[in-house]
């Protein structure tokens, strides 16, 4: 019992990863720079700028909204794609700022006024 409970988690833990590996390059930004702009709305509302959250949180609305059309039209399911954008939220938050950020943030909001 112990084993199957171990191995659900560690299938859990791999999903993610498997989904993200299979998204087209485009998907894959758009997915990477909603995360971005997600965290930087929370920064800036944290820091009392509230124009600029909201700025940072229109673009990351309509990246994601962008995101999720692709995701449906792949045929993704609504979990698949919630599991998605959260794996992508964690590994963003973790990637920003640093020199081996996958995408460079600076670029995301170009992309939303595409």
């Amino acid at each position: 019992m112990r084993a199957v409970a171990v191995g659900l988690m560690i299938a859990g833990m791999l999903a993610p990863a498997a989904l993200a590996e299979e998204l087209s390059p485009a998907t894959d930004r758009l997915l990477w720079c909603s995360s971005a702009m997600y965290w930087l709305a929370a920064d800036a509302s944290d820091a009392g700028e509230d124009e600029e959250a909201s700025q940072y949180e229109a673009w990351s609305d309509d990246l994601a909204a962008r995101a999720d059309l692709m995701l449906e039209s792949e045929g993704r399911s609504e979990v698949e794609i919630t599991t998605l954008r959260d794996d992508y939220d964690n590994r963003v938050l973790n990637e920003m700022g640093e020199a081996g950020a996958k995408y460079d943030v600076t670029a995301c909001p170009d992309l939303a006024s595409q």
